[in-house]
C-alpha cells in the first residue's frame, strides 16, 4: 500500500498498518479469514496460499470482490475452520459485536488468535451504519464474552495523533479548488508534527484506535 503524506489520513493509515504488522507477523498463521476485508488492503501481511477473504458490501466492493461474500455475524463457514481471524476497522460498523465475536470464536480453530482493531476516539463515517466505540478493556471484554482469552490489547497512539488526525479531517472541509494548494501542505505539516509529539509525550488513553490479540482456548 503506498501512502502519500499529503493526504489526509496518511498518519493514522501508516500506524494502523505497521501495527497489524506487528501482530501478524507474532500471530497470523494460515488459513487466515480477513472478516470484512473490503478492498483486501491487508493481503499481502497474510499467508498468501491461506487467505480468505469475506465481505458483506456487494455494492461498494463489486469491483474488488472478496473470496467469499457473506456476513460477520452468520459467518457461512464451519467449525474450527481458520487458524488466524483479521478484522481490522470493523467491529464498529456491527450492530451486534457480540454475535460478531461468537462467530469469530465458533470458526477458529483451538489454540487459534483473533487480530482485531477498532476506534476509540472517533468521527462518525459510513453512516448509517456506525454504531460503536470502543476501549481497550472493552474489547478485551466482548473476547472474553466469547470465551476467547484476551492475549493482548494496545493503543495504536495516543492524544497528539487523535488530535492531529481529527484535526486534518476538519481541514478536509476546505480541501477543494484553489485552497488545496494550502490544506494538504498543512496535512503533512499536522501530522508530522502530531507523530512527533506523540514520541515525546504519549497519552494512551485518549488513542484514537486499540488493537486486540485474543485467543481460542
Amino acid at each position: 500500500m503506498r501512502l502519500s503524506l499529503f493526504s489526509v489520513n496518511w498518519l493514522v493509515l501508516r500506524l494502523h498498518r505497521e501495527h497489524l504488522e506487528r501482530a501478524i507477523r507474532g500471530y497470523g498463521q494460515g488459513p487466515l479469514l480477513d472478516l470484512g476485508c473490503g478492498r483486501q488492503s491487508h493481503r499481502d501481511l497474510a499467508p498468501q496460499d491461506r487467505y480468505v477473504g469475506l465481505e458483506v458490501d456487494r455494492v461498494r466492493y463489486a469491483h474488488t470482490p472478496p473470496q467469499v461474500w457473506g456476513s460477520g455475524l452468520h459467518l457461512p463457514f464451519g467449525n474450527d475452520c481458520f487458524a488466524t481471524v483479521l478484522c481490522a476497522q470493523v467491529l464498529e460498523h456491527v450492530p451486534e459485536p457480540g454475535q460478531l465475536m461468537a462467530e469469530v470464536h465458533r470458526v477458529l480453530r483451538g489454540g487459534g488468535h483473533l487480530i482485531l482493531t477498532a476506534p476509540h476516539i472517533w468521527g462518525v463515517h459510513e453512516e448509517p451504519h456506525d454504531y460503536f466505540r470502543f476501549t481497550g478493556f472493552g474489547l478485551a471484554h466482548l473476547a472474553r464474552q466469547a470465551g476467547m482469552e484476551a492475549v493482548e490489547v494496545w493503543p495504536l497512539a495516543g492524544y497528539w495523533v487523535t488530535a492531529g488526525a481529527r484535526f486534518c479531517y476538519y481541514l478536509q472541509h476546505f480541501e477543494r479548488g484553489p485552497l488545496c494548494l494550502l490544506v494538504r501542505p498543512l496535512y503533512a505539516v499536522v501530522q508530522l508534527a502530531a507523530w512527533a509529539l506523540d514520541r515525546l509525550h504519549r497519552v494512551e488513553g485518549d488513542a484514537w484506535n486499540f488493537l486486540l490479540i485474543a485467543r481460542k482456548p
